[in-house]
């Protein structure tokens, strides 16, 4: 029998997932905008707030807060059972799409939510993806670098952090 998760009222958690056998279906097309799309209707639907996430070719990070009486987990089956109905949908498959029950710890204090904040931020480029995490289009660090606030939950100085990862615009000047 599964040990029940010790929730805590009001905490952010890291949350992570991998897809069954690791195998990598999160793609730049179908694969992540079911991803996306499915985190918009589990956001509108429970309400929770989501400070950062990153869905990786075979795997997502989630950095959210469930709004109060509402349960982790029940968000988070709720976003793994929608995204393989659809997967399995699309590619006409029966198979798992999800592997093991989902990995989730509460922060502790303000330094540890920032340290998972900049795990989750630099796991693309940890990866070789992109060499900046704003140019990964499936997460945190995209919306907030290009002000999309329709998914993500963020602070102004946050997307300050951003901005100076942007390409900047070159000025010529002719003397």
């Amino acid at each position: 029998m599964r040990k029940k998760r010790n929730l805590i009222e009001g905490a952010a958690y890291h949350v992570t997932s991998r897809t069954n056998d690791k195998v990598r279906i999160f793609d730049k097309n179908s694969g992540q905008k079911l991803m996306i799309l499915t985190l918009e209707e589990a956001k509108e639907k429970y309400g929770f707030r989501l400070h950062n996430f990153c869905i990786m070719p075979n795997h997502i990070h989630l950095l959210m807060t469930p709004s109060n009486g509402t349960s982790l987990s029940r968000i988070v089956q709720s976003i793994k059972t929608r995204s393989a109905k659809r997967w399995n949908c699309i590619h006409g498959s029966k198979d798992h799409l999800w592997g093991e029950r989902f990995f989730s710890r509460a922060m502790k204090d303000a330094h540890d939510y920032f340290l998972v904040y900049d795990y989750i931020e630099q796991n693309p480029v940890k990866a070789g993806l992109v060499g900046n995490p704003a140019d990964w289009e499936a997460s945190g660090a995209y919306y907030i670098a290009n002000n999309i606030s329709d998914l993500v939950d963020y602070l102004p100085f946050e997307r300050e952090r951003y901005i100076k990862l942007l390409p900047q615009p070159v000025t010529v000047t002719f003397l």
